[in-house]
């Protein structure tokens, strides 16, 4: 019956419609100014090997570089190219040598980028700083010219090295600046540290020899060197990168735990690690100035320092040619390098049919020319005192090219054990 008490009251309760307009509106998540940040340059950092077009790398700086300070892997080194004085030496390099590095750097990044390289470069770090952790002090640091050391591209991947001197533990502080940029704008992009070592003295074989004697040249041939294995240890200078197979060089900067570290890295990315000893080597210190990848199936490696025999037979399995580098134009090198007058191998390959060469190597370039390459010469002996020479003194964030496989025999043999 329409007027009742019953229907009053019920049209005095809210209709849903007017229930919903009640409700608070649901708000979308606010997006943080940080995700905001974030770009979408998805293969910005993607570099598989040694030689395929170049397009983005970093190159360091001589500025505010030092003398290292003396401690055990400094001073095997140093012992090795007869430079023991420059144990008593310290502080800054001297401002000339500063200044003749850099402008030699600056002119090879002229060169990149007239070759269309997108050129990055390390924060200035004043490296004449003591350094002291619970387990170790050193006066000062060392140097920022030399990334390669540091950091190594696999893929999208930066990996950032643990080191092997006490005065480099910090080395990774100037080039943070960029990797956070890579990191902003490439979403794909990974970035690993590996595990920072403690470096106490159990890391260093303390009556290891140091004359390059006969038990000297015996324990290398034996695969023990300086490092001990107490903790993982390596130098990224010491990989050299062939598409799915990299390729470590153990010595005095790389261990066999630092190895098992890298090794187990690749797995994760489907990549293959193996270990390439010079027994010939008393001082092995990094990979690029004794066994280098120059384009699919050809290295170049240094006469005086051949691998093992049945290290390199898997090359020969798999169709590569590896041919000998041509005396260095000089055995003298400047008075405050540590390094071997073998850095006229140390090139770097703007691609498969393109190398950057230190101008003064004539027998290396023309050794390249007869194995169909062309070369970008320049002076660069003034970076020499700083570590190294073109590929020591930069890492590759990007080059066209995936990740391939230039080894078929181990794919064989991969499936052979799959199955």
């Amino acid at each position: 019956v329409a007027g009742t008490v019953s229907d009053k009251v019920l049209s005095s309760l809210p209709s849903q419609q007017e229930d919903t307009m009640c409700e608070p509106a649901i708000k979308k998540p606010r997006v943080s100014d940080f995700k905001s940040s974030l770009g979408t340059e998805a293969g910005l950092v993607n570099s598989w090997n040694e030689w395929d077009r170049l397009e983005e790398i970093i190159v360091g700086t001589a500025s505010l570089a030092v003398i290292p300070p003396k401690e055990p892997a400094f001073e095997m080194k140093v012992k090795n190219e007869g430079k023991l004085g420059l144990l008593g030496q310290g502080g800054y390099r001297t401002k000339m040598s500063i200044d003749k590095a850099n402008k030699q750097l600056a002119h090879f990044v002229e060169l990149l980028e007239g070759e269309g390289v997108v050129v990055r470069r390390p924060d200035e770090m004043d490296f004449n700083t003591p350094v002291q952790t619970p387990d170790f002090s050193v006066p000062r640091m060392n140097t920022s010219a030399c990334p390669r050391d540091l950091l190594l591209t696999l893929g999208n991947e930066v990996v950032e090295a643990t080191m092997s001197w006490r005065s480099r533990f910090f080395e990774y502080r100037p080039y943070r600046t960029v990797l956070k940029d890579y990191m902003r704008r490439d979403p794909c992009m990974l970035w690993t540290c590996a595990p920072k070592p403690l470096m106490t003295d159990k890391l260093y074989r303390a009556n290891y020899p140091q004359d390059y004697g006969d038990e000297n040249a015996r324990l290398v041939r034996e695969h023990t060197y300086l490092t001990s294995e107490e903790e993982p240890v390596f130098d990224a200078a010491d990989i050299m990168r062939f598409g799915k197979d990299v390729f470590c060089h153990m010595g005095f900067t790389t261990n066999e735990f630092g190895f098992e570290w890298l090794r187990r890295k690749c797995a994760t990315k489907g990549m293959r690690a193996h270990q390439l000893h010079f027994p010939d080597d008393m001082c092995p210190f990094h990979c690029d100035a004794t066994f280098v990848p120059l384009r699919p199936y050809l290295c170049i490696e240094n006469p005086s320092r051949p691998m093992e025999p049945y290290e390199r037979a898997i090359f020969a399995d798999n169709d590569w040619k590896i041919i000998k580098a041509a005396q260095p134009n000089t055995m003298e090198m400047p008075p405050l390098s540590q390094c071997s007058p073998w850095l006229c191998m140390n090139v770097l390959s703007l691609d498969s049919k393109t190398i950057f060469v230190e101008e003064s190597e004539k027998g290396m370039i023309e050794v390249f020319n007869d194995h169909g390459f062309d070369t970008i010469t320049l002076p660069f002996r003034d970076v020499f005192e700083f570590g190294g020479s073109f590929h020591c003194v930069t890492t590759d964030i990007r080059r066209q090219g995936g990740m391939e496989s230039y080894f078929k025999h181990l794919d064989s043999m991969e499936a052979t054990s799959s199955q």
